[in-house]
């Protein structure tokens, strides 16, 4: 049974017959718990092409391995949790912000912490948002769900000495408008370890040939290096490994209708394998 913060996120814990791996599975981006007080112009369709569907479901098998899986059940559209809290565009906001923004430029395209675009570029927001609105998501969604995926990350590391973390998303086969390859077909897989700093290089080579080794294509780094969930958390310096990975959606749903194609089965079973393989190389590192 998963541990529950309604709204917020669901904690799957290893199954006891498993046995415990310092091993953490986060699915941010797929939640489709949408708040009442979130407002948007566009189509839902349109609005929830937004959504990492089935990324939970393609990666469950994590605890029946030994290792956690934290998912979390409001949308990026809503608060980005994969963004950080400072990577905000001043247009969104109704009034000043007490502190001075960061924005990158991918906040600027309009993704940062709250969207204020959907990929292809139409309109997210209904109107801007006050300041007390903002900092009622980042208090009520955002340090929550980083809270908790903080605590897991620094108890296994006191437990076993060493923690590897998988950030797990999709993304579309082609780049859209709003990204930096636009009009670009991607691989099968895309690995990030924002440009070798958040993953020892190993751990990056083990998860990109056992990809490789069940007949998928894989970059690292290109077109994602990850982002706010790799950088806050990985530290290989101290054993702590975190990567991103971004599935290509082509491999298992269709984007027009949101279903499950016929790929899906096939892309689960060999997951499982991957899950496997690196749970099983994380025990044998692992001092506990």
């Amino acid at each position: 049974m998963p541990f529950v913060q309604p709204g917020l996120f669901l904690r799957y814990d290893p199954a006891p017959a498993s046995g415990e791996v310092p091993l953490v599975v986060d699915v941010s981006r797929s939640g489709r718990e949408y708040p009442r007080e979130f407002r948007s112009p566009i189509p839902f369709t349109v609005l929830h092409d937004n959504v990492s569907m089935y990324v939970e479901d393609l990666w469950a098998a994590a605890p029946s391995l030994g290792a956690t899986l934290l998912y979390c059940c409001f949308p990026n559209t809503f608060m980005d949790v994969n963004r950080n809290e400072l990577d905000l565009d001043p247009a969104v906001i109704e009034g000043e912000w007490p502190v001075p923004l960061k924005p990158s430029p991918v906040a600027i395209r309009g993704l940062g912490l709250i969207k204020t675009k959907s990929r292809y570029g139409e309109s997210m927001q209904e109107k801007k948002l006050t300041v007390a609105e903002v900092r009622e998501r980042l208090d009520v969604y955002y340090r929550p769900y980083h809270r908790e995926l903080a605590r897991i990350i620094d108890a296994l590391h006191a437990k076993h000495g060493a923690v590897r973390q998988l950030s797990c998303h999709c993304m579309s086969a082609v780049g859209a408008p709003t990204h930096a390859d636009a009009g670009q077909p991607r691989a099968d897989f895309c690995l990030g370890d924002v440009e070798g700093t958040t993953s020892s290089p190993e751990f990056v080579a083990f998860v990109k040939k056992t990809i490789e080794g069940l007949g998928y294509s894989v970059t690292v780094n290109t077109p994602y290096i990850g982002n706010e969930l790799n950088t806050r958390y990985g530290r290989p310096a101290q054993g702590i490994d975190s990567i991103m990975v971004e599935i290509n959606k082509k491999l298992f749903m269709d984007t027009k209708t949101f279903r499950k194609t016929a790929g899906f089965a096939r892309l689960k079973a060999d997951l499982d394998k991957v899950l496997a393989a690196v749970a099983q190389d994380t025990r044998k590192r692992s001092k506990a």
